[in-house]
């Protein structure tokens, strides 16, 4: 008897295309996906968009609910504006009291932690926080392919070099005590279930 309420990024990085679909359509599937898993636990669940359209559920029970949660984001677009984690988590603190699993869906920059981190911090004071960052599969991509010339080097060495950088911010989160999923987004819904079933485990909710 638990509450989740996804906190969904709908900025200009969603856009982000790998294969036929957006980072945000991934997003989207992954969301219904595991609301029907948590309503199935006996969860109550909501979300709440910022950074583009601005749209609130706020968490209910009942296999009608992914029903609700379809007709509140089937129609949802990501935006061309930065990701505001700062408003977000402002916004998600004063509308609910009671200590949920907030699920944050974004695509991360080593950039963003300066910002980000308060906002998590922020959130952490009342509710447990998993972030989930979805990466451009791309970048693996670079990575596997054989070097020949030297702009290929460089193309790897820039790719490994911003990787590492993710990474860096990844670990300065889970330091902090952030929950922390970082996943290809065809792997989001699969790797969000598989997280938020240990969670519950765990007893850390």
């Amino acid at each position: 008897d638990q509450q989740i309420i996804f906190l969904i990024d709908c900025g200009r990085r969603m856009l982000a295309q790998d294969g036929a679909l957006s980072h945000f359509d991934h997003t989207l599937n992954a969301i219904l996906l595991l609301s029907y898993v948590a309503l199935r636990q006996g969860d109550a669940l909501g979300l709440m968009t910022f950074s583009g359209e601005h749209r609130w559920l706020a968490p209910r029970k009942g296999m009608n609910t992914v029903n609700i949660v379809l007709n509140t984001v089937y129609d949802l677009q990501p935006s061309t504006r930065s990701s505001d984690y700062w408003y977000a988590a402002n916004q998600l603190m004063r509308r609910h009291n009671k200590r949920a699993l907030v699920i944050l869906i974004s695509n991360l920059r080593d950039e963003d932690s300066d910002e980000l981190l308060p906002a998590l911090q922020l959130l952490r004071k009342k509710h447990l926080v998993l972030l989930a960052s979805l990466q451009e599969r791309i970048l693996n991509d670079v990575l596997e392919q054989t070097v020949y010339t030297f702009e290929d080097a460089l193309r790897h060495a820039a790719t490994l070099d911003y990787l590492n950088a993710r990474q860096g911010a990844h670990d300065t989160l889970k330091n902090k005590g952030i929950i922390y999923l970082d996943t290809e987004p065809e792997q989001l819904a699969v790797q969000m279930v598989n997280r938020y079933l240990e969670i519950k485990r765990s007893g850390m909710l």
